[in-house]
């Protein structure tokens, strides 16, 4: 069975197949972390039939069961982003963690945009040179997503990264423009403007895994620049409070199974309220395990601290933002 034939399933088929792949679960993978009640209210199936397929997707695909924690330390799947700061790759312990979601929060013009576009280019990187080797989607909810800082980033590389950088596009180190204009070839931007737009782009993440994987490359970053602007400008007060948290729960679990399913790095930025917190609240507390604060001194100068790791020390280093980038203090 391939990892597409749910007909195969139990209590599948070719018309339940169909109904199935409408609904958004394109892959087995994404089948197998469903829960019964959500499947049996999407395609109005009784929850002991939904358990049955999710039972067959589980076991198709090879998911469940308890580990040792031996084989949880040592996790040879998970792989590391530098970020093109080494201080900021110290606190995180080498850099970004794949299968999981990292924040960088910060007040307005403190860098989460700049931080997200050099991600973008770091992530192209083969793993050797501190990448992964793949795309990035790039889902651009304040229309901040700038081509030209990608190619001012590139400029800004160090020699052994442009020379690494050039190798995997087989382009010459000194080409900037022709590299850019690669390395945008492979950074994938949608722009949603409304909450609802947004929860769609998650259903999109794998249609766009699909596409990059059969172009001979993997999608192994997704960042969301920024997080909760549509979700606090639609849903204003108290009262519209535990429906937005809700959503942005949701939209929170669909990024992070994206990242577990493609082994994909998700980073998400994020603006601060007036006591200096990101938006969120504990939703984002809870979900989201690693979580860095930007802050602007002066000028160009940056503190970049990680405020919460599950198995990291907090620790904080200094930066300047040069050529479009974060570079040690």
């Amino acid at each position: 069975m391939s990892s597409d034939d749910l007909q195969d399933l139990p209590k599948v088929g070719p018309s339940r197949e169909t109904d199935l792949k409408e609904a958004g679960f394109e892959t087995m993978q994404f089948l197998a972390v469903s829960s019964p009640g959500e499947l049996s209210s999407i395609i109005d199936v009784g929850e002991s039939t939904a358990s049955d397929i999710i039972n067959g997707a589980r076991e198709a695909a090879d998911i469940g069961g308890f580990d040792s924690g031996a084989a949880v330390l040592d996790r040879p799947s998970i792989k590391k982003l530098e970020t093109g700061h080494s201080g900021v790759d110290r606190l995180l312990g080498g850099g970004i963690e794949t299968q999981a979601i990292t924040e960088f929060y910060g007040n307005e013009n403190s860098g989460r945009t700049t931080m997200a576009h050099q991600l973008c280019v770091q992530s192209l990187l083969p793993d050797n040179a501190g990448g992964l080797g793949g795309d990035s989607a790039y889902i651009d909810t304040r229309g901040k997503f700038d081509p030209d800082r990608v190619t001012e980033i590139i400029e800004g590389l160090d020699t052994d990264r442009r020379e690494a950088l050039g190798a995997r596009f087989e382009i010459p180190p000194g080409d900037v423009e022709d590299l850019a204009e690669k390395a945008l070839n492979h950074i994938h931007i949608e722009r949603p403007t409304t909450t609802n737009e947004q929860l769609l782009t998650t259903e999109e993440l794998s249609n766009l895994a699909d596409r990059v994987e059969s172009a001979g490359s993997e999608l192994r970053l997704v960042i969301v620049d920024s997080l909760t602007i549509n979700f606090r400008a639609e849903y204003q007060g108290r009262g519209e409070l535990a429906e937005r948290q809700q959503k942005l729960n949701s939209y929170l679990h669909d990024l992070r199974r994206f990242g577990d399913m493609k082994n994909a790095a998700v980073v998400v930025t994020n603006a601060t309220n007036s006591s200096g917190e990101s938006y969120g609240g504990a939703i984002v507390d809870h979900s989201v395990p690693f979580r860095l604060q930007i802050q602007k001194t002066s000028g160009e100068k940056r503190r970049i601290k990680l405020v919460d790791a599950p198995n990291l020390k907090h620790g904080e280093v200094g930066a300047y933002i040069e050529q479009g980038q974060f570079i040690p203090e």
